[in-house]
């Protein structure tokens, strides 16, 4: 988390903040990959950046459902723990989608 707290407030609001950005994200990596299939992928980067834009996509909706279930369980001392996890999936998947973005744009130079 961008902050080490404790409060409860504080995590569900970072919480919600995730949830609409992993959707967004993930929504993007799908749109991402749909747009490079339209060109056939003939190097091994492409078809690699293609894999990395459909993992972090999944990466970012398994983050959406964690945060479903870390919501129901807000006020159980384990939240801070969820929230870490959550967290770290998170900047995975964001990691692997920048990482793509950077090999698509060497793929198309």
């Amino acid at each position: 988390m961008l902050k080490n707290t404790n409060d409860i407030n504080d995590i569900r609001e970072i919480l919600l903040a995730l949830l609409s950005n992993s959707g967004t994200l993930a929504g993007i990596s799908l749109a991402l990959v749909g747009i490079l299939n339209l060109k056939p992928l003939t190097s091994k980067l492409g078809v690699f950046a293609d894999d990395l834009f459909l993992f972090s996509a999944l990466g970012f909706v398994v983050v959406c459902y964690l945060i479903f279930f870390a919501i129901r369980l807000i006020h159980t001392p384990r939240i801070v723990y969820w929230a870490r996890v959550i967290d770290f999936l998170f900047l995975g998947s964001l990691t692997m989608q920048v990482i793509a973005g950077f090999l698509t744009v060497y793929t198309f130079i």
